[in-house]
């Protein structure tokens, strides 16, 4: 005969858990500031000059400044007034040596008659004119870039310290499960379907 009851123990469930203790580390971080300087390129350019002093050059083809012009003419002047001395003094001494000649005054005037004067006529510069060059000059002074970082930086970091924990929770209470697993129980048995009397019993009444 088989069992009519099916028995079954459940047995309790737990679950935990475990939070590890932690050293927390806070800190903010490294930040940098570049600034920039830009650089430049000076150019210091000094030109070539070329002097040419042509006063001399001018002047020695009549092209001569009114003070210039003066100071020859006063200087013309005396010399003229001192060969005309002269000329005055020789002319009288040769008067003196001839003694009274009437011929003296004739040869005089004849010799002052046959002097020709001497005129010279130029147009061209007999002077060149000075020239003078000074050279020309490039330099570059040239400026690199130049950076600058300001580092902000946080010595003192911040540090939490997280303390471990167990957690228990009951997943499943322990419990008996009973079970009926025999026929159904008919009251009184004849109302069973499958109901078969003992022998000798007569169920036709």
């Amino acid at each position: 005969m088989q069992p009519l009851l099916k028995i079954q123990s459940v047995p309790i469930s737990i679950e935990y858990k475990v939070q590890r203790a932690a050293l927390q580390h806070q800190a903010k971080p490294a930040t940098v500031n570049v600034t920039r300087q830009r650089g430049s390129l000076n150019i210091q350019r000094t030109p070539a000059q070329i002097k040419i002093d042509s006063y001399e050059a001018r002047a020695s083809a009549g092209q001569k400044s009114a003070a210039r012009l003066s100071q020859e003419f006063a200087g013309e002047g005396r010399s003229a007034g001192y060969e005309a001395t002269r000329t005055y003094a020789e002319d009288g001494n040769y008067l003196m040596d001839s003694k009274g000649s009437k011929s003296a005054i004739a040869d005089l005037t004849t010799s002052k008659m046959i002097r020709m004067p001497q005129t010279v006529m130029t147009f061209m510069p007999s002077v060149r004119p000075e020239i003078s060059a000074t050279p020309g000059s490039l330099s570059f002074d040239p400026t690199m870039d130049k950076l600058t970082f300001d580092w902000n930086i946080n010595h003192k970091p911040q540090l939490e310290y997280v303390p471990g924990s167990i957690e228990f929770s009951v997943a499943q209470y322990p419990e008996v499960i009973i079970e009926y697993v025999g026929s159904p129980i008919y009251v009184p048995p004849s109302a069973d379907p499958n109901y078969v009397p003992p022998p000798g019993i007569d169920t036709s009444v």
